[in-house]
């Protein structure tokens, strides 16, 4: 049996002490839960309001800058000798100076460890344990001026530069898609476990693995420290998925306690990612065995075996090299999403919202899913749904958009910071990369510092303004080699190449689109990538969580001071009109039409991006695009942002399209220019003709596919279809496995007043696997139907209800929703935000129950059927 472990999670009491807000909480009073922070136990006590609502943000501020003390109780029986207690403190954020019984036992200032102290001289019967917090911006501060900033203090746009001196959650600063929420107290578990010497304990292990080439044998390095007691002997067992025994070894304990062992798996079952394979998981299970075989302390893990490589090398057609993972000799297309922390108050985070949030990627087709940089080495919880659900783990170090110092002192607690995450998350088959930071090279060569790409001397770093080039390229690099294992570390995301952004070597965030030079999201095809690690576009959320946002019935519109509070994003506004107008008719009053145009433009985006980038994985030696991470998945509160889902779990129109752009199948199309009107200005007033489209398919499942590909055109004014050649409109063919297929380039009959409709069919069920409508650009051009009718019909089947979807003419994005009048959440839908043409069905499946209540449509341009309206 384990070393047992004693919760210390009941009378708990916290305190402010300082006098901040007229000393708001100067009195000790009970704490809303255990763990918890100060934030959640002032909203507990109705202290203050609710951040995440109205303006309330601002009236909380000053408790970002207070100190807290918080205390316990608790008994303890007397020990006999031999026996110890520790006390595990799994995280204290962040400046802490812990007591107990009125006796200095541990000082804190970094958020991300645990500590363990040996509290055995220091027990009574009753004890009290204190923990005294200072503010973490002040302490930062201070650190700040004794170290030195070598920035110039305009390079900073997340918070002050203080928060990059101080080892805590830099998105407590705030951030451009969440409010500045700097929380401060106990906010992960306390333990006391109580040992003896003469049975020991295990101190630390790491598993780490690494299959053969041929897949056919898997070895298991097993090591860790025991304190040994009188027990010399760590048994070591594995069990396959199904829990049968495997293989067992006992290995002796050196002088120092410390023990390893390399254990083979034959023919093992091997672990995939969701969109290649199954996701069987080993246990792997350590004892410390004492002199009689008994048992005395026990730890345990599972493990999916996966053999990983990050593949480099050049490509046949293009310049640069690939940068792909492969998992057990399969080149993987890794299509996810970025993952900023679920929350500011983190104790509310559980084992059920990590998992809703990664059960929600996969049903979006999402294979990866990259931690960044700003927040957390997330909770076990978190690896562990991704290890059972099949999504690989792109995970950042702790360090994100700023010149963070490389002091001597500084430099031991990273150190030391790493080697314990490492160690903690690093044998779960997910992982499959560690990133040295965010975007920090991308920011020097942005605002200049000094960095030259070809000086490797480490003493000439610290003589220039980018000092933590130590940290990026020899701390975390050589502890990964040590503690790693197959998992590969990789300097900075972005990097490679002789910028940081080169798109020919590396990874790349893509900014020039909404930031940046702010180009048209139609340029997103110019930075292809070999692996596209962070884009985006911004979205209001939906209207029932905006409301729940917005109290206010007066501020709830596009321009209101509360609407912009919620909205973090620089120059979000200019941004919208530019790129509405650019693109489509829009309206953005009253806030319904405003949500829709927003996340139609997001939406839209989205579509060209992924539609192009995986376009680019063409089989082995033209991995031109490996992956596309879209920034971000998740949002923190509710306002709005680059998420594809907002806060309360509503999937945003551009979840969708990622969804379809991820699916196992694939049809795309794009339309080519084929002339330009005239003379330059003529060219400058007028769109480029288009006339031609270029069709193609992917196909993501290792084995080849036959399918036909099915066409058909329509005019969009009339909805009348238009003839297409023979020859065109229905073919069979053979899509190769793990890439993409070139088909076909086709005519368009009148151009601009035609969509496009593909569909690929399994060409032996009969299934349709693929559904694409192409349409004319700009599509404030278009002229629909003047008699649009968009027809919705809820049937019920034996598995649920499915909403059918048909209409008289070509419509764009039609999205079902419940209406804002009707009480309770929105419904939840497979699929939403299609374009129709005339002659189908579209049938979307529902998740959570429409029943009992009505539903709606919003489409494009549905405002111009509204009686009365004149353009």
């Amino acid at each position: 049996m384990p070393v047992p472990k004693i919760p210390l999670f009941d009378n708990w009491q916290f305190r402010q002490t300082t006098k901040l807000n007229n000393a708001t909480a100067s009195s000790f009073l009970p704490v809303s839960q255990f763990p918890t922070v100060s934030h959640l136990d002032l909203l507990h006590h109705g202290l203050i309001e609710d951040p995440y609502v109205d303006i309330n943000e601002l009236k909380s501020l000053w408790v970002n800058d207070a100190d807290w003390e918080y205390k316990t109780t608790f008994l303890h029986s007397s020990l006999d000798s031999g026996e110890h207690t520790d006390i595990i403190f799994e995280g204290l954020d962040t400046i802490c100076s812990i007591y107990l019984n009125e006796k200095l036992i541990l000082e804190t200032r970094n958020m991300h460890i645990e500590h363990r102290v040996d509290v055995t001289s220091h027990l009574k019967e009753e004890n009290v344990l204190q923990l005294k917090f200072k503010n973490a911006p002040e302490f930062a501060k201070k650190e700040m001026q004794r170290i030195g900033y070598k920035g110039n203090g305009t390079d900073v746009h997340f918070g002050g530069p203080e928060r990059l001196f101080v080892r805590k959650a830099q998105y407590h600063w705030g951030w451009d898609w969440g409010p500045a929420v700097n929380t401060c107290g106990p906010w992960k578990p306390i333990w006391l476990e109580k040992w003896n010497e003469r049975d020991g304990k295990i101190k630390e292990w790491i598993v780490r693995q690494s299959v053969s080439e041929d897949l056919k044998t898997a070895t298991l390095s097993v090591s860790g420290l025991v304190e040994p007691g009188e027990n010399r002997v760590v048994s070591i067992q594995i069990d396959d998925p199904c829990g049968q025994f495997v293989l067992r070894a006992e290995v002796c304990v050196d002088s120092e306690g410390g023990f390893s062992e390399n254990l083979r798996v034959g023919n093992p079952e091997l672990w995939y990612p969701f969109t290649y394979g199954s996701q069987p998981l080993y246990t792997i299970t350590i004892s410390l065995l004492s002199m009689s075989g008994e048992t005395t302390d026990t730890k345990a893990i599972r493990l999916g075996l996966r053999r990983l490589r990050l593949l480099q090398h050049p490509l046949r057609k293009e310049p640069g090299t690939a940068f792909t993972f492969e998992i057990n000799n399969i080149s993987i297309f890794a299509g996810g999403s970025c993952w900023i922390p679920g929350d500011y108050l983190l104790p509310r985070m559980n084992p059920q919202r990590y998992r809703e949030w990664l059960t929600l990627a996969k049903s979006g087709n999402q294979a990866m899913i990259r931690v960044w940089g700003g927040g957390l080495v997330e909770s076990e919880d978190f690896y562990s749904a991704c290890d059972e659900l099949g999504i690989l783990v792109w995970q950042d170090f702790l360090y994100a958009c700023g010149d963070y110092p490389a002091e001597k002192g500084f430099v031991e607690e990273v150190k030391y910071e790493a080697e314990c995450q490492i160690k903690r998350v690093g044998h779960h088959c997910s992982l499959v990369i560690w990133a040295g930071n965010n975007e920090d090279y991308m920011l020097a060569e942005r605002w200049g510092w000094e960095y030259d790409v070809d000086d490797d001397d480490e003493e000439n770093w610290g003589k220039t303004n980018f000092p933590a080039r130590l940290i990026y390229e020899r701390v975390l690099p050589a502890i990964c080699e040590r503690l790693a294992g197959d998992v590969p570390y990789w300097r900075s995301s972005p990097y490679g190449g002789k910028t940081s952004n080169d798109t020919t070597i590396g990874d790349t965030h893509i900014w020039n689109v909404w930031h940046g030079k702010m180009s048209p999201y139609q340029d997103y095809k110019q930075y292809t990538s070999r692996f596209v690690s962070e884009f985006g576009f911004e979205s209001a959320p939906s209207l029932r969580t905006l409301h729940s946002a917005i109290t206010d019935p007066s501020e709830r519109h596009w321009q209101s001071l509360t609407f912009d509070a919620h909205d973090k994003g620089p120059g979000h506004q200019r941004r919208y009109g530019m790129y509405c107008g650019e693109n489509f008719r829009f309206q953005f009053n009253p806030l319904s039409s405003f949500i829709y145009c927003s996340q139609f433009l997001q939406a839209e985006a989205m579509k060209y991006a992924y539609n192009h980038w995986r376009r680019e994985f063409r089989g082995p030696g033209e991995e031109n695009c490996s992956g596309i991470l879209v920034w971000q998945l998740n949002d923190i509160w509710p306002g709005t942002s680059w998420a594809l889902v907002d806060v309360n779990g509503g999937k945003k129109p551009s979840f969708y399209i990622t969804k379809r752009a991820l699916g196992k199948v694939v049809v795309g199309m794009e339309r080519v220019v084929t002339g330009v009107h005239g003379n330059y200005m003529t060219s400058w007033s007028y769109p480029e003709k288009k006339e031609k489209v270029e069709i193609w398919a992917v196909n993501g499942l290792v084995t080849d596919l036959e399918v036909v590909l099915k066409l058909k055109a329509f005019d969009i004014a009339s909805g009348k279809e238009v003839e297409l050649p023979m020859d065109e409109k229905e073919r069979r063919l053979v899509l190769k496995n793990n890439r993409t297929t070139e088909i076909t380039k086709l005519n368009i009959p009148n151009a601009a007043s035609t969509v496009i409709a593909a569909y690929v069919d399994d060409a032996k069920s009969g299934d349709q696997l693929a559904r694409w409508v192409d349409w004319p650009e700009p599509m404030k051009f278009v002229k629909f139907h003047p008699e649009l009718k968009v027809k919705t019909v809820i049937e019920s089947t034996g598995s649920g209800e499915v909403v059918v979807l048909k209409s008289n003419a070509p419509v764009k994005g039609v999205v079902v929703q419940i209406p804002i009048e009707d009480p309770g959440d929105d419904a939840t839908f497979e699929d939403n935000f299609v374009d129709l043409v005339p002659g189908e069905e579209v049938r979307i499946g529902v998740m959570r129950s429409v029943k009992g209540k009505s539903v709606e449509t919003r489409y494009l341009c549905d405002w111009e059927y509204e009686e009365g309206f004149v353009l």
